[in-house]
């Protein structure tokens, strides 16, 4: 059974409004076989504002259970993600000078792609709930194989001690129970350590009308000024903050994060993303509303584009199976009657179908023997990766953008 909340995740505040409807979908990383079809759940997706410390959320809640016990999406598929956490974790250990036989710790480490990274004269340490879990354990690091709050941190310090980096990269919205997360972080950092979050940033998600990262493994859409008032609330702080155009789910902001009063200087970062926020309007419900106007409106032309292209007599398949990806395709209602295949590199995808629009999805090679015309581009957030190495450009098919505004390349 899922459950809806009624008040705010992060202040408690029963101010909600809700200003995004993406209808009813079923969990975006819940890719079924044929045989499951008649037993999909789908759940609402819809967002909600606080009126009081301007977080966006949903508040319906499916079980985690449901989401990550049989988890496809594997991190290290993606190359550029391997090279963004690289980068990560080399410039933090410089930074924040890690020493050899420091414990680190990767909440939601996934397949293991971060902790990689790390020399291995290190307390290398990595919690995963999902069955991926297993990946990061065959590959040598110490998993604890749970959901992350105060058990298990408790756990972790017991057994290794205060961690002096903690990261969490595409996973601080992924929890309905911030209080005990949050807890956590908060109970097994060092006081000279060092709290990285990675997560996709509200403000791009609004202006680069980026609704597909909306789906209901991420509970919260992550803006600066609810995080700060969350943090202070918790005996934390955040003292930096970068954008960045790359993240795993597109643009995003990497937040460091320090115990209330820690050795490191509050960056002029925060002041002036703080006063963006506020200027952007980031409190300002109308804001939101022109959002959701805009979402329409992109719905209304991609679906004519696409069925303006098979009217012509062009075949229609689409490009990469992310969870987004379902998102897009549930609310624009392109199933396998427009759409015939979906190209996709994991293996573990290849041979199912996307939940609620059952389009089969088919590695590389079998898309490129059937040769589509077009092809919706569902990692859009890799188009200038694809348009150079895709064989299915070079084979003379063209991609429709779709976000952030609609294209067809080349």
């Amino acid at each position: 059974m899922h459950k809806k909340n009624f008040q705010c995740r992060y202040c408690g505040s029963q101010e909600l409004k809700k200003y995004l409807s993406l209808g009813d979908q079923p969990p975006s990383n819940s890719f079924i076989s044929k045989e499951d079809i008649d037993s999909e759940v789908f759940y609402p997706l819809e967002v909600y504002f606080c009126e009081k410390c301007f977080l966006s959320q949903l508040l319906d809640v499916v079980p985690a259970e449901d989401i990550f016990d049989d988890y496809l999406y594997h991190s290290s598929t993606s190359k550029q993600l391997l090279e963004l956490y690289e980068d990560l974790v080399a410039k933090a250990s410089k930074r924040f000078n890690v020493q050899p036989g420091d414990v680190v710790v990767d909440v939601g480490c996934n397949d293991g792609v971060l902790l990689k990274a790390y020399p291995d004269n290190l307390e290398i340490i990595g919690v995963e709930p999902s069955n991926v879990a297993e990946l990061a354990s065959k590959a040598g690091f110490k998993i604890y194989k749970d959901f992350f709050g105060e058990r298990t941190a408790a756990k972790i310090n017991k057994d290794f001690g205060k961690a002096k980096i903690i990261t969490a990269t595409n996973v601080f919205v992924h929890v309905d129970d911030m209080n005990n997360f949050i807890k956590g972080f908060h109970d097994l950092i060092a006081d000279d350590g060092v709290i990285i979050i990675e997560v996709s940033y509200l403000i791009d998600v609004i202006d680069r009308l980026l609704f597909d990262t909306v789906y209901h493994e991420h509970l919260c859409y992550l803006s600066l000024t609810p995080l700060s008032y969350f943090l202070n609330e918790n005996g934390l702080e955040a003292f930096d903050v970068e954008r960045s155009e790359i993240g795993a789910s597109g643009p995003s902001i990497r937040v460091f994060i320090q115990k209330k009063d820690g050795g490191y200087k509050i960056e002029k970062s925060i002041k002036e993303m703080l006063e963006m926020e506020r200027n952007w309007g980031i409190g300002d419900f109308n804001t939101y509303q022109d959002y959701s106007k805009r979402v329409e409106d992109l719905k209304d032309s991609v679906v004519s584009l696409i069925n303006k292209k098979i009217e012509e007599g062009s075949t229609v398949g689409a490009y990469g199976a992310p969870a987004k990806g379902n998102t897009l395709l549930n609310y624009f209602n392109l199933d396998s009657k427009s759409i015939a295949s979906v190209a996709e590199n994991n293996v573990e995808k290849i041979g199912l179908l996307t939940p609620g629009t059952h389009i089969p999805i088919v590695s590389d090679e079998e898309f490129l023997a059937s040769m589509p015309d077009f092809a919706l581009l569902l990692t859009w957030n890799y188009l200038d990766h694809f348009l150079k190495n895709s064989e299915y450009i070079e084979e003379g098919g063209k991609f429709i953008v779709p976000l952030p505004e609609l294209l067809i390349k080349p």
